[in-house]
Parts: C-alpha cells; structure tokens; sequence
C-alpha cells in the first residue's frame, strides 16, 4: 500500500518514535505528577563502549510536604527511573528528617551532574560506572532554609552528623549502592548512590 493510499483510507501515520521514547515520556509523566521539575533530555554521545542513557531526564527540584521545594542546583542528568528513586527518597526521607531532626526545611542539595562517561572510580580497564549509564548521583552538600550548609564530608555539630547518619543509612534500603564518605579517596568527600544491579540475582546491596 502506497502512502498516499494509507493517509487517505487512515490519515496520516504518527511520527515513528524512537526505541526509548514512549518510555521516557510515561516514566517523566509520572516523575513531574509526584512533584519533580524534570524534562526530557537529549541522549549523551557516548564516548566509550557502554556509557549510555535508556530515559535521560534532567532533574531540577522536588516538590515536598507542605508545598515547599528541595532545589538540585546542579540539575543531574540521570535515567528517569534512577530519578523517581531519588525523588522519593529526597520527598521521604532527606526533607522529613531535616525538619525532624534539625527544625529546618531542606532548601538544596548539591549531587554533581549525574551522568558522566566513565569506568568505576576512573580506574583504567574497570567496569563501566553507574554515573555512565545515568544511574548515580553524589550527594555533596545540602543546604537549609537556616542558611546553614551541611558539607557531606564534615557535618558539623552533633545535630548534623546524627542527621546524615539517619539519611546515609536510611538510603542503604533505597539504593542499591552507598559509598561514602570516607569510603575511598573518589568518595571522601561525597555519598555515592546507585540503583545498578549486583550479583546473578539482582539482590546483593553495597553499603560502605
């Protein structure tokens, strides 16, 4: 059947999407409905073997409870499924526990651009990172509505070490991997957090 034909007798075809597409756009639907500010973002060249996005979105804030707003200033690149984690992970537990635990509403978190092309702590020849595949970020610093910063690597105060300590562990349950600080010298100064698979069934969790 000729074109002509089919667009008489059907109308017109829908535009062919790409592979991923549809999947991006029902995964964002459902990260801005829970109260993210995402949008689609274009897929990253990769420049190494494995390095790659399936939905990438750029993630901006999070909507939290009372109508007020975590902004992420560094506005990661991630795979929208990594970001429905972290935004429910951010809306559940980071912001709660700051107004809990501090009497301050979370305002900002410092996470690093999310995506980047590499292997695993740059380690030539290493396993392609989760950063690589859009499915990490690094938690570097959150700020409250106070104005006090609290820096992931040196939390000062009693109050704001209790406080990370009840996130970071919080987080081993959300993410399948948590590294940081302290850990190694690529995560002495931030928490790592990935959702990437572990061992043949999927199950086995890193938290370090």
């Amino acid at each position: 059947m000729t074109e002509t034909v089919f667009a008489e007798l059907y109308g017109p075809e829908p535009p062919a999407q790409a592979p991923n597409e549809g999947a991006t756009s029902t995964c964002l639907a459902k990260l801005v409905a829970g109260g993210a500010r995402a949008e689609a973002a274009p897929a990253p060249a990769p420049s190494a073997e494995g390095c790659g996005i399936d939905a990438p979105v750029r993630l901006s804030s999070i909507a939290v409870t009372g109508g007020d707003v975590v902004s992420l200033p560094d506005r990661p690149l991630l795979d929208c499924e990594f970001a429905l984690v972290l935004a429910d992970y951010i809306r559940l537990i980071v912001a709660p526990l700051g107004q809990a635990m501090l009497r301050a509403k979370v305002a900002a978190i410092e996470t690093g651009p999310g995506y980047d092309c590499r292997t695993q702590d740059r380690v030539a020849g290493a396993r392609i990172s989760a950063h690589a595949k859009g499915l990490a970020v690094d938690f570097v610093a959150i700020a409250f509505a106070d104005q006090r910063r609290l820096l992931v690597e040196r939390p000062t105060g009693a109050d704001e070490a209790s406080y990370f300590r009840a996130i970071r562990s919080a987080a081993c349950g959300w993410f399948t991997t948590v590294l940081g600080p302290g850990a190694d010298a690529f995560h002495a100064n931030n928490m790592h957090l990935d959702i990437e698979s572990h061992g043949s069934s999927g199950a086995y969790r890193i938290c370090e």
